[in-house]
């Protein structure tokens, strides 16, 4: 029984291991900006309907929204592998790669801030929730986007 179950347990352990190789991947860079421009879409979204809802006075409505804000920023560093630019259809500047932990210090601050606005809406106090959807675009999003994104691009 015990021959049975060392190649057994080598198996299931070897095939975990390839499991993970194939997910830590390196994407294309095609793929990484398709993936962050629809990511970056999404969060756009989620702070227009933030926006909307705390407009109607529905604050606590907006939970959902800003949960959505705090999963998706813990993606944003691995949407930008190095390389990953194309001035055809993608406005992140080479800045990005240039200044890596400040763009990796800049991707956890959403995530914290999101969060932040999720508990605060949660209490019903629209002034609050106001003033911290506020911070996250004037201050989060912008200074961000400021640094490391270039102009539109003209189609």
């Amino acid at each position: 029984m015990k021959l049975i179950a060392i190649p057994t347990t080598v198996a299931l352990v070897s095939m975990v291991l390839l499991s993970a190789c194939a997910t830590t991947t390196t994407m294309s860079a095609d793929n990484a900006i398709a993936a962050r421009q629809k990511l970056m879409k999404e969060q756009g979204a989620a702070m227009k309907s933030i926006s909307d809802k705390l407009k109607a006075g529905q604050v606590e409505a907006i939970v959902p929204d800003a949960e959505k804000l705090a999963e998706t920023s813990k993606q944003i560093p691995a949407l930008f592998p190095e390389g990953s630019l194309n001035a055809q259809v993608s406005r992140a500047k080479p800045e990005i790669w240039q200044k890596w932990s400040q763009v990796e210090g800049s991707a956890k601050t959403p995530e914290a801030k999101a969060t932040k606005l999720e508990a605060t809406a949660r209490t019903g106090n629209a002034q609050a929730a106001g003033a911290a959807a506020g911070d996250i675009g004037r201050n989060t999003c912008n200074g961000c986007h400021d640094a490391f994104r270039g102009p539109e691009i003209k189609k």
